[in-house]
C-alpha cells in the first residue's frame, strides 16, 4: 500500500517568505528608480532656468537739487522739472510701473529781448 505523503506545515510559511521578499524587492527597486527619475528632472530643470538679464536696468534716479517746477504724471510716467539755477532746468521722465529712468535733460535758458 502506499504511503500518503502529508504536506508539512513549514512549507506555507516558506512560500509565504519568498513571496514576501520578491514583492518587497521589487517595490524597492521600482521606488529607487522613481527616485532617481524625478530628482534627475528637477536637476534639469534646475540647470535650464533663464538666466537674469545680463545689465539691470538703471534703478539709481538723483533729483538734482534745486527748486521743484512741475511735476507731471501721464500714463505710468513721470516728468519733474527742477529748476538748478538762474535759466538752467533739469527735466528728469521716468517710468512709474518699472520705476526706471528713461531721460534727463539738462536746459539752459538764454534771456531774448522778445521775452522782457
Amino acid at each position: 500500500m502506499r504511503e500518503i505523503k502529508k504536506s508539512s506545515k513549514s512549507d506555507l510559511p516558506l512560500v509565504f517568505l519568498k513571496w514576501l521578499v520578491t514583492v518587497l524587492s521589487v517595490v524597492m527597486i521600482l521606488g529607487f528608480l522613481f527616485l532617481v527619475t524625478i530628482l534627475g528632472i528637477k536637476i534639469s530643470n534646475f540647470n535650464t532656468t533663464p538666466q537674469s538679464l545680463s545689465k539691470p536696468p538703471n534703478r539709481e534716479i538723483l533729483i538734482p537739487n534745486g527748486i521743484i517746477e512741475t511735476i507731471d504724471i501721464e500714463n505710468e510716467t513721470l516728468t519733474l522739472i527742477v529748476k538748478v539755477s538762474a535759466g538752467h532746468l533739469e527735466i528728469v521722465v521716468m517710468d512709474l510701473k518699472d520705476a526706471i529712468l528713461l531721460n534727463q535733460y539738462s536746459v539752459k535758458q538764454k534771456k531774448s529781448p522778445y521775452n522782457e
